[in-house]
């Protein structure tokens, strides 16, 4: 790429023309990182979900026109979100924590939902699912580019709290061990 203000332009060009599924078939965590990826020179070929529509536009900013959809990196995801059959949930929560942008409510053994306003249809939650209760339902796209707005805010504060939560575990774990020192000489 170019100049340091020209990669900050790219960087938001081509971060915009990403689809926001935040659903990770790249091999980076989400869209931004993604989009900071090929401003570091990856390939833009990745981003199957957003099918040929997304790679002409990142032809256009990158000017790298000889590139085709590397479709090792998964099928393509259409405009969709994913819907519980409450019927079948049986509240183990392991989708929870694979949604991306924390569109999932629920608690372990209760109930679970798929807000439908903040789902991006990235699909990561039906593989960890014990009783295959996670389908998808399709949309108009309209809908889906409303619904994937603001998906990047909602991934970045996902990622902060999982990170943060990391931080305090990991910070907690001497202390921790120091009691159960403690304990056992009590014992």
């Amino acid at each position: 790429m170019k100049s340091s203000d020209t990669n900050k332009i790219s960087f938001t060009e081509i971060h915009q023309a990403l689809p926001q599924i935040q659903c990770g078939r790249c091999d980076t965590p989400g869209c931004k990182e993604y989009a900071e990826s090929i401003v570091e020179g990856a390939p833009i070929n990745r981003c199957i979900p957003g099918g040929n529509e997304t790679l002409k536009k990142l032809q256009t900013i990158t000017g790298n026109i000889d590139q085709t959809l590397d479709h090792s990196y998964g099928p393509s995801i259409e405009p969709q979100v994913a819907l519980i059959v409450e019927d079948a949930c049986i509240g183990c929560a392991k989708c929870i924590p694979k949604c991306p942008v924390d569109a999932i409510i629920g608690a372990p053994g209760k109930l679970h939902q798929i807000d439908p306003d903040l789902c991006t249809g990235c699909e990561l939650c039906i593989e960890p699912c014990p009783v295959d209760c996670i389908i998808v339902e399709k949309i108009k796209s309209n809908d889906a580019i409303t619904l994937r707005a603001q998906s990047q805010e909602r991934y970045d504060r996902k990622r902060l709290r999982v990170t943060s939560k990391k931080k305090k575990i990991s910070l907690n774990s001497s202390s921790n061990q120091s009691v159960a020192n403690l304990y056992k000489k009590l014992l």
